[in-house]
């Protein structure tokens, strides 16, 4: 993508994944271009990236709505997510470095101080360091090829959670059980146990919907 397209496209993906565009909303091409001050080339480039990406239905002649997934489909994303993110722990077991670790028990430090109490909501700085925890895992991990695809299923998960319940969820029991499975992850890695640490990892990630309050898939 060129310079133009890129920064539309950046920051069109960045409204998606912090929900300030949700499931269902319409997006109007020509406000983007009189908003961006561009021509309605790029913002349709922009688009239809995200279009591919997953984010948006562009329907000729209708115009291009943000994606409405059921809770189940939801439901599946995590859990291939979970595989995806499992790899990753399991690599980071085996690979990674007394500085990685160091930094990776210093972010989940961090993500405790700022871990919302009983009756507080979730902040964006908590989400920020969590996912901080996770691209230091890909990092660690030392497959920096697969680590950039890893990062498209991260803002994904994220833009999935800004859109279901996850920043109304209350702090209390559903993110002290979340605090405690990083640490124990961390752990994992820190022994390098490489098939504790990708099991504790989709078992992770697999919840995030439950702890979300997102409905669980419907029985089959």
């Amino acid at each position: 993508m060129s310079g133009k397209t890129r920064a539309i496209c950046e920051e069109i993906e960045k409204r998606l994944v912090r929900g300030v565009y949700r499931f269902g909303d319409e997006i109007l091409a020509n406000d983007l271009v009189k908003e961006f001050g561009a021509s309605r080339a790029p913002v349709m480039a922009a688009m239809n990236y995200l279009r591919a990406e997953g984010y948006l239905i562009i329907t000729p002649q209708v115009g291009c709505r943000v994606i409405s997934p059921s809770p189940s489909e939801i439901e599946d994303f995590f859990f291939v997510y979970g595989r995806v993110e499992g790899a990753f722990a399991a690599m980071a077991a085996e690979r990674h470095d007394d500085k990685g670790l160091a930094m990776l028990r210093m972010t989940q430090q961090q993500i405790q101080i700022h871990t919302p109490k009983k009756g507080e909501t979730i902040t964006e700085t908590f989400v920020d360091l969590v996912a901080e925890f996770y691209h230091q895992i890909h990092q660690i991990s030392n497959s920096k090829f697969e680590a950039e695809r890893a990062a498209k299923y991260l803002r994904m998960s994220e833009f999935f959670m800004f859109n279901s319940n996850a920043m109304n969820v209350p702090g209390g029991e559903p993110l002290e059980i979340a605090d405690k499975e990083r640490a124990d992850i961390i752990e994992a890695i820190a022994a390098r146990d490489a098939e504790r640490a990708s099991r504790l990892m989709e078992i992770h990630v697999q919840g995030k919907p439950k702890r979300a309050g997102v409905h669980q898939k419907e029985a089959s």
